[in-house]
């Protein structure tokens, strides 16, 4: 009779042409050991689990560095991977501390304990209480008392609810978490589908820093990215990409080094989960738009969850620098002046296409940051921070920058450009002393706010629902190098009114395309119609 080969999402059994080749002896050997690994999986992951390829490099960046966003497709196995790290940590660090956090009591109990019993090796789920020992899990309840204390270790897990802090932010007040003796990744919490703001992590951090212990936050970001979220990835700098099978092999991030905190990012994709149903996910995201292939599939978050811009995707409007065309091209300067802040410009190359590639800023992120997070929202960075420069300074600071270059034309605030103030000379403006300096510059139209948002959403625009090519394509592109403009695009809310941070980054872009910069044929002398999208 033949052999019945159980399937499995990593282990293969023999071909029928192998089967042939196998003396029958060999074959029942083989066998055995096949369904045996695949049951020891089963009943004791801990020791014969599948270490997926992924857990690998986030294994990498946990001894790295003190802090670790896992950012995750659906069902790619983040909460295994962490609960698999805070249950090593308990048995190989003795006297561990380990506090895990959910959003409330039923998902935690449903989602993060079930996960952690699940990792446990098999003969500590067996219920066992004492004074040093206290193990006691249903599937309905969880662990009694929202904890255990593992035997051997006498590590204890402790299983907590951001509720339970926002109504009484001192349940942590005299917590060491971590091991002072620790012979494995040093882990003292994991927080799961972070979502609040930025004072429990604080909190957090100060108790993780006595034992010198890591922080895990897991996190899909469905909705857009959170606060805290937002700390980690703002600049951060990728080392590790891969291509996207379900975006035409796109190359997103896999392995990012956060800018703001000593913390390594890893996006788990939904493919590197054989465990997870993948080919159904794929195929329920066929038709979706980009935005929501990135954040399903591959855990890439594409936005705040509050941002003006949602259409301005990270992946797909920057480009590398050395992409940015050169030939071909007529150049632009807008510049949006200002008191005491520094001056804000951006230089625009636009193709026959009419599409828009901003390939330089100033300040740009050499000088600074033109706005900073801090105590739950942007303030002027030090970018913005005025360097005193007058108007020579500036003349000399542009030249400089398009050395070898040709500008076509330059555009500035109508307003502030053309505001007569008394100079030493009598009453002039900011458009006629840059005049005088050498640079002619023409007021961009002053139109409504609203419209020219609106202007930079049409350059964007392109049918999201169909894969990007030669003709469906936002006609929008900001080189990699223009890092205060891209983190601008991602945050600007258009909720602070004038005094937003974000706001002069976006003034010159929305300059710019309400204006409608168009590509001049120099050879015919001819411009392209003003306009653009799909």
């Amino acid at each position: 009779m033949a052999l019945r080969w159980k399937s499995h999402p990593i282990i293969i059994p023999p071909t029928p042409e192998e089967i042939s080749r196998m003396q029958p002896e060999k074959l029942a050997e083989l066998h055995e050991i096949y369904h045996g690994a695949i049951i020891n999986s089963e009943t004791d992951p801990y020791r014969y689990g599948f270490h997926l390829k992924n857990w690998t490099d986030a294994d990498g960046l946990l001894a790295e560095f003190n802090e670790v966003l896992v950012s995750g497709g659906n069902r790619s196995g983040k909460t295994t991977w962490a609960a698999k790290c805070v249950v090593r940590a308990a048995i190989e660090n003795p006297g561990s501390i380990i506090i895990c956090f959910s959003q409330n009591a039923e998902i935690s109990i449903r989602q993060q304990q079930s996960a952690i019993y699940d990792a446990l090796p098999e003969e500590m789920r067996r219920k066992v209480l004492g004074a040093e020992v206290n193990v006691s899990y249903t599937r309905k309840n969880g662990f009694s008392k929202s904890s255990l204390i593992l035997p051997g270790s006498r590590s204890h897990i402790i299983f907590k609810t951001y509720a339970q802090f926002l109504s009484n932010d001192t349940i942590l007040e005299g917590a060491e978490l971590g091991s002072r003796d620790s012979t494995w990744i040093n882990v003292g919490s994991w927080c799961d589908e972070y979502l609040i703001g930025p004072e429990l992590i604080a909190t957090l951090r100060f108790r993780l820093a006595t034992r010198n212990a890591k922080l895990i936050v897991t996190f899909t970001p469905v909705d857009g990215y959170t606060e805290v979220v937002r700390d980690y990835l703002e600049g951060a700098r990728t080392v590790k990409q891969k291509l996207a099978v379900l975006l035409s092999n796109r190359p997103v991030p896999f392995v990012q080094h956060s800018k703001n905190r000593n913390a390594g990012i890893i996006y788990f994709h939904s493919e590197d989960n054989p465990f997870g149903g993948y080919s159904r996910i794929a195929k329920d995201l066929e038709g979706r738009t980009t935005e929501e292939i990135l954040t399903r599939a591959y855990g890439v978050p594409t936005k705040s969850a509050s941002t003006k811009f949602p259409n301005f995707d990270l992946v797909v409007n920057v480009i590398p620098h050395d992409k940015v065309p050169t030939k071909n091209v007529t150049r632009y300067m807008v510049l949006d002046p200002a008191g005491r802040k520094n001056w804000f410009m951006c230089w625009i190359a636009v193709d026959a296409t009419e599409s828009y590639y901003i390939y330089r800023e100033w300040p740009d992120l050499s000088v600074g940051d033109w706005a900073k997070w801090h105590g739950g929202k942007f303030i002027t960075g030090d970018g913005a921070k005025g360097l005193g420069y007058g108007i020579r300074d500036y003349v000399d600071l542009i030249t400089r920058s398009e050395e070898g270059e040709n500008v076509f034309e330059r555009l500035i605030d109508p307003r502030l450009g053309a505001a007569k103030y008394q100079s030493q000379t009598g009453a002039s403006s900011i458009i006629e002393d840059l005049a005088d300096a050498g640079l002619v510059f023409v007021p961009a139209p002053g139109l409504d706010i609203e419209d020219g948002l609106q202007a930079i959403q049409s350059k964007m625009a392109y049918n999201r629902n169909k894969p990007i090519d030669a003709l469906n394509r936002p006609h929008f592109y900001v080189s990699e190098r223009c890092g205060n403009i891209m983190q601008a695009l991602q945050e600007y809310t258009g909720e602070g009114g004038p005094d937003e941070a974000q706001k002069d980054p976006i003034d010159v872009i929305r300059y710019a395309c309400i204006d409608g910069l168009r590509y001049i044929d120099e050879k015919n002398k001819k411009a392209t119609k003003r306009g653009g999208g799909y």
